[in-house]
């Protein structure tokens, strides 16, 4: 199976924030036609670290508070999540869409800002 390329990878994921988040902004670190990592900051304390790299699938998507890792999924040898409250913690899961990754973090965010 293909993995999107970076485009389609963004273009789902605007798609999200644009209809679940009222504010955001994307820092790009790094985007080109097969990696993409960006920072999409929630507010003065909060951003969402997504990591993207069409050539082999891995994703990583990290809630940072406070430049610490407070919850994430990423698929680092198999997927996993690290939960809210012990974020350091590998709890494996089936491979999660991208919406339901967010979801959470968006629950998680609102529970802790």
């Amino acid at each position: 199976m293909n993995n999107p390329n970076v485009d389609e990878f963004l273009s789902s994921l605007k798609t999200f924030l644009k209809n679940y988040l009222t504010q955001y902004k994307i820092d790009f670190l790094i985007k080109t036609p097969k990696s993409l990592k960006a920072n999409i900051h929630l507010n003065e304390k909060f951003f969402i670290a997504v990591r993207y790299n069409a050539r082999n699938g891995r994703m990583d998507f990290s809630l940072i508070q406070d430049n610490k890792r407070i919850f994430g999924y990423d698929n680092l040898k198999e997927w996993h999540y690290h939960p809210y409250k012990n974020p350091s913690e590998h709890i494996s899961c089936d491979k999660p869409s991208t919406d339901k990754i967010l979801y959470e973090i968006k629950k998680v965010f609102e529970a802790a800002k």
